[in-house]
């Protein structure tokens, strides 16, 4: 009877994560043209890329060079008044300067296959940590990733989440491995994005984890000794102004906070044009790493480590004072962490257990992803989704810290 209640489960949930896929499908298949003309983001990487590729990496972050390159590989964007800002770190603009060798939609087409590579590799990477989930198989894991709405929209942007993700599960890894110092390594290559690596790094350090410097160090010694050869030491030392300057001007409409699904976007549909909006962000994403730190810091056996790493993913989305939905591609990771300790025999009990389940349920319900992001460009409502999920996994952890010392468990690092 159990096993055919659980093979029932497992065919409702492939039946919808293919409906959810096919509506993907079906969507980039209707903006295929758009996305050939240039409309997509990847066209912010593109004009970088081929900066680099002609030696002119000190001019980087001029935005009329950019908008120069842009309109001439895609003439066709007729809403485009201004460059689309790069923002990133010139290290990534190296990275991805060899796709300017190939037109504009040959690259496009590449380098979402190289996000497809990385998303077909997630499974074998986790499978073996992911105990409750290895009896799913691996094409179930994939349609999860491709149904999941910030995944697909990172496809159809063109966008660097998903190497983010994969990075991230890189790290996972390696933690679970005790290989601190590679994981490290791995978040190192993930500063393209520093504002969603530094404060998660904060937090596994709070976990006692400090060897995560000895390989972070390095590395990102490394990609700002690449980054200064990129483009001097004068961009260099301009380059968090310029990044300033755009978050305070909007760049000019192309970042719309209450599109954010952070504390930033949620605070801006609570109290928009407020003269004490952003020092009440800064507030309250300070108040919110301090906790999450105390949480991570917590004693326990090693099987809380799951939820921390959860925990620290989160609350560094939250806390990030930029982040897209497509950013969101990162917390696949903990959908299926917290997937694995849900599947597991007696893991969660009570308000937690309820906290976690609808959050993470309505968090990866398509449907609500593709009205708030692409129907009403509002996606900062997530934000509620979020927090509901951070409170609900720092309950599990604070209730599972007291159990063990109520039984006389010793404590380990975790």
């Amino acid at each position: 009877m159990l096993g055919m209640k659980a093979s029932k489960f497992k065919f409702a949930i492939f039946v919808y994560l293919v409906a959810m896929v096919s509506v993907h499908a079906v969507i980039f298949w209707n903006m295929r043209d758009l996305v050939r003309k240039g409309y997509s983001d990847f066209a912010i990487y593109y004009s970088a890329g081929s900066i680099v590729r002609q030696g002119l990496g000190r001019q980087l972050y001029d935005d009329r060079l950019q908008f120069k390159i842009q309109k001439e590989v895609s003439p066709g964007v007729a809403i485009r008044l201004g460059a689309l800002p790069y923002n990133h770190p010139p290290f990534e603009a190296v990275i991805l300067s060899p796709l300017t060798y190939l037109p504009y939609p040959m690259a496009f087409a590449l380098w979402d296959c190289v996000n497809l590579a990385m998303l077909v590799a997630l499974p074998f990477l986790l499978r073996p940590h992911l105990p409750q989930l290895q009896n799913y198989s691996w094409l179930l894991w994939v349609l999860a990733s491709l149904s999941f709405f910030p995944v697909f929209l990172n496809l159809l942007q063109g966008q660097d989440a998903i190497l983010l993700l994969f990075l991230y599960t890189l790290a996972f890894v390696s933690l679970k491995k005790n290989c601190d110092l590679l994981a490290g390594g791995w978040l190192a290559f993930a500063l393209f994005k520093p504002h969603l690596v530094l404060p998660f790094i904060f937090f596994l350090l709070m976990q006692g984890r400090k060897k995560v410097l000895y390989g972070f160090v390095p590395i990102a010694g490394l990609v700002a000794s690449l980054s200064l050869a990129v483009v001097g030491r004068v961009e260099v030392a301009a380059y968090p102004h310029y990044v300033l300057r755009l978050e305070s001007t909007l760049a000019h409409g192309a970042l719309i906070p209450v599109e954010m699904p952070n504390l930033r976007g949620a605070l801006n549909l609570l109290f928009d044009g407020a003269p004490y909006l952003v020092p009440l962000v800064l507030a309250i994403s300070l108040g919110l790493l301090v906790f999450t730190a105390s949480q991570c810091s917590r004693g326990g056996k090693k099987n809380l480590f799951d939820l921390k790493f959860s925990l620290a993913a989160i609350a560094t989305v939250l806390i990030s004072y930029h982040a897209m939905v497509y950013d969101l591609s990162m917390l696949l990771l903990p959908v299926m962490l917290v997937a694995n300790e849900f599947f597991g025999e007696g893991r969660f009990a009570d308000w937690r257990s309820a906290f976690i389940v609808i959050s993470v349920v309505l968090f990866a319900f398509e449907p609500l992803q593709l009205l708030l992001s692409m129907r009403y460009n509002c996606a900062a409502l997530l934000c509620w989704l979020l927090l509901l999920w951070l409170a609900g996994v720092a309950g599990q952890i604070s209730f599972r810290t007291r159990l063990e010392s109520s039984s006389g468990v010793h404590a380990q690092p975790g």
